[in-house]
This record gives C-alpha cells, sequence and structure tokens, in this order.
C-alpha cells in the first residue's frame, strides 16, 4: 500500500470494551481525526477497508484474537498499518511479542489523552 494515501484514512480502534471505543472515538474526533470503530479483533480483519486505516489503536486482552493475534494476521496479509497496543496488563513476553511485529509503540491504561495523541500525531509526522 502507497503510503501517501494513509493519512487520510481513519484511526481503527479495536477493544472490546464498549467504553474504551467511545471515549477514544469522542477523543479523537475532537481532533480531526477519523475514526472508525471495531468490537472484535474478526470484525476489524474481516473489513474490506482494513488496509486504509491511517493508524490502528488495538486493545491487547480481548476475547477471540488479542491484539497481537491481529497484528500478526495483518503482517501475514502483507498489510502495514502503524500500530498503538494498549493493554491494561503488560508483560515482557507481550513487549517482546510487539517489538517483534514492529509495534510502534504501547501503552498501559489507564493513559493520558496527551500521549495517545502524541503517538499518533507522530506517527503521521513519519510517514509524510
Amino acid at each position: 500500500m502507497n503510503n501517501s494515501t494513509r493519512p487520510q484514512g481513519p484511526i481503527c480502534i479495536v477493544d472490546d470494551d464498549d467504553w474504551v471505543c467511545d471515549s477514544l472515538g469522542v477523543l479523537l474526533t475532537a481532533y480531526g481525526f477519523a475514526v472508525r470503530c471495531f468490537t472484535s479483533g474478526a470484525e476489524f480483519l474481516a473489513d474490506d477497508q482494513r488496509a486504509a486505516a491511517r493508524c490502528l489503536v488495538i486493545d491487547q486482552h480481548m476475547p477471540g484474537l488479542d491484539g497481537l493475534s491481529v497484528v500478526s494476521e495483518l503482517a501475514q496479509q502483507h498489510i502495514a498499518i502503524p500500530t498503538i497496543l494498549i493493554t491494561g496488563r503488560l508483560d515482557r513476553a507481550i513487549e517482546r511479542r510487539a517489538h517483534e511485529l514492529g509495534v510502534r509503540e504501547i501503552l498501559e491504561k489507564p493513559f493520558p489523552a496527551a500521549r495517545l495523541l502524541g503517538v499518533i500525531q507522530h506517527i503521521g509526522s513519519a510517514q509524510s
């Protein structure tokens, strides 16, 4: 995928907690980003427009496919989306696997909104 087209795409949020999806969606929309929310990794992977995402914000601990399983599946499909992994339970194994898969940032819940916005802006400037 041509990176020059990605900045126009939405930020995709994948989290099984509706409150997290809604609150992150409201935050990012308020800062002018287009946002799409998904309640599972399988739902995101089934979306025909997933490759157009500007950025993926995905929870690690979800029923079914966890966040890193989704990132791994995207890699197998040769879809490179800058990814921010969010988790309430970070350990060395998750950090190591995320690094291997090229995850750009790991944010532990709860995290300040400014931190997420800063990472997204950094990703956007790195793509330009």
